[in-house]
């Protein structure tokens, strides 16, 4: 009978036991689901803001870091339509978001100041991008965006205006006015030369006037 008892007490003092290790292993996961995430570091952003990206992944409110998933934050920003690529990862309590934006190619003032992205959107948003002045026929546009795709960004925010312009020589020339003052002409199948814009101008000096990047390749002093 002692033996049994003891049997008994040894059976019970270990449930209570398991029972405690569990309680203490629930506690401690509620806890940790519970914990917030503490920082959000946004990079690659231009179009929208910080404020912006993190109202849309719903990290306003900086909600449990456990139970926030990279893909879920991904899935809920790549939707917008400024969004061209997003990454997400999830470091010590934080969360890293890094945004590919969608290309800005340029601002047509005939459609009341409407930009126009590298997937043909179109919306008021401001932005630093050349204004296109005129009408580009029908038949060039294609050429013309493929082409305005070629430009960097940091020069396509150096760029005022744009415009077509053809000549007798050649029916796929454009005008370009600058920031600083000097202006350029391309033809389609030669714009990404004026990525080599600031280079050019550091062998030019400080002086204005019309860089060809038509034909010849040369810069003539106003």
């Amino acid at each position: 009978m002692k033996k049994q008892k003891k049997k008994r007490k040894l059976k019970v003092r270990g449930l209570l036991i398991i029972l405690l290790f569990l309680s203490v292993i629930s506690f401690a996961l509620f806890e940790i689901k519970d914990v917030k995430i503490r920082s959000i570091i946004i990079k690659g952003n231009n179009i929208l803001t910080d404020q912006e990206i993190i109202e849309m992944a719903d990290l306003q409110d900086y909600p449990s870091f456990f139970t926030t998933l990279s893909y879920g934050i991904k899935k809920k920003i790549i939707k917008n339509k400024y969004v061209d690529d997003v990454k997400v990862f999830k470091g010590i309590l934080s969360i890293k978001i890094n945004i590919t934006e969608k290309k800005i190619l340029y601002v047509d003032y005939k459609t009341g100041n409407k930009v126009t992205y590298n997937d043909e959107i179109n919306d008021d948003k401001i932005v630093c991008a050349p204004y296109l002045t005129n009408d580009v026929p029908e038949g060039k546009k294609a050429s013309f965006f493929k082409a305005m795709n070629k430009i960097d960004d940091d020069i396509l925010c150096q760029m005022s205006e744009i415009r077509y312009d053809p000549n007798e020589i050649d029916d796929d020339r454009y005008f370009v006015y600058m920031n600083d003052g000097n202006s350029v002409y391309l033809t389609v199948n030669k714009f990404d030369k004026i990525n080599k814009y600031n280079t050019i101008l550091e062998n030019v000096g400080k002086q204005n006037g019309v860089l060809y990047l038509d034909y010849g390749d040369y810069f003539e002093v106003k």
